[in-house]
């Protein structure tokens, strides 16, 4: 089953006066990279929701927003990042000095900076709010999950059907094959006839030898049984419970191979126009799986 790497979830959840809202959305990436962005006061739970989301996406870039609101009446304890404030208040100053403008730096002013004033939670409470926390991504990566799910079984119901097109072609090439060499072989005789009506002197040997030169060179029979064999392990690897997006990506590069290899022996008409519909194929294949986990 095939998963793909976009996907949108939304979860929330309610603990005593605070509600928590996370948002989760991915895209496509090599590796799993994650971005956290959740207020100050709830940094120390961060880890425990990068624990979470590991176990549930393999790859990714995967994008979380946390944001809580806290019910009228609600009290907390109240601290300051004097910290904070001073660098608010110096890099204000810089600003002024670097403009040569006169400004007006107030204490109210600095406080509505973001994290400069919060509320700080209580020890007790931590336990509670983190389950909170897990609930509400909890959420949002079972939807993430399921529109990830959905987008990859339309992604396996696309790849199935550029396959069907590659093996038809792969079908044509192959019985086009053996009509290379006989194709060459008429037209080398033609040109012997030219030169017979001239009067020149022709070796037979030669021509022979040329002729199974030719054949030896144009032979695309191997490629053709390699390809073959790369189709039918990209079916099986569709069928993996478990991130193949990679394996997938290094089967269709194998693919490329093989069919530039074909391309460059081939000297039919019919085989060249079949190769680039295989080339096709393998670029909108080549495209679907760059989002598979």
């Amino acid at each position: 089953m095939l998963i793909s790497m976009t996907g949108f979830g939304r979860g929330e959840s309610r603990v005593g006066s605070k509600t928590f809202s996370i948002e989760v959305k991915s895209v496509n990436h090599r590796y799993l990279d994650m971005n956290i962005r959740m207020p100050k006061q709830f940094l120390n739970f961060e880890e425990s929701m990068r624990k979470l989301i590991k176990e549930r996406v393999r790859r990714g870039k995967v994008d979380v927003f946390m944001n809580y609101e806290t019910a009228e009446g609600a009290h907390g304890e109240v601290k300051v990042d004097l910290e904070l404030a001073k660098g608010y208040y110096d890099s204000l100053n810089a600003i002024g000095e670097h403009l040569s403008i006169t400004h007006d730096v107030n204490t109210l002013a600095i406080g509505r900076f973001p994290e400069v004033i919060y509320l700080e939670t209580k020890e007790d409470e931590e336990k509670v709010i983190e389950e909170g926390i897990q609930s509400a991504l909890s959420q949002a990566l079972d939807q993430l999950t399921s529109m990830r799910e959905n987008e990859g079984a339309k992604t396996e119901t696309d790849l199935l059907d550029q396959l069907k097109v590659l093996e038809g072609s792969l079908d044509i090439i192959e019985n086009f094959a053996p009509a290379q060499v006989e194709q060459y072989r008429e037209k080398l005789m033609e040109r012997i006839r030219e030169l017979l009506e001239n009067q020149l002197d022709v070796d037979e040997e030669r021509i022979q030898a040329e002729v199974v030169f030719f054949a030896d060179k144009s032979n695309i029979n191997e490629e053709i049984v390699r390809l073959k064999s790369h189709q039918e392990q990209f079916k099986r690897a569709l069928r993996v419970k478990e991130p193949m997006g990679r394996k997938l990506d290094f089967i269709i590069q194998e693919m490329n191979r093989e069919t530039n290899t074909i391309a460059s022996k081939s000297h039919s008409t019919e085989i060249s126009n079949e190769v680039v519909l295989v080339k096709s194929a393998l670029e909108k294949i080549r495209e679907q799986v760059q989002n598979i986990e």
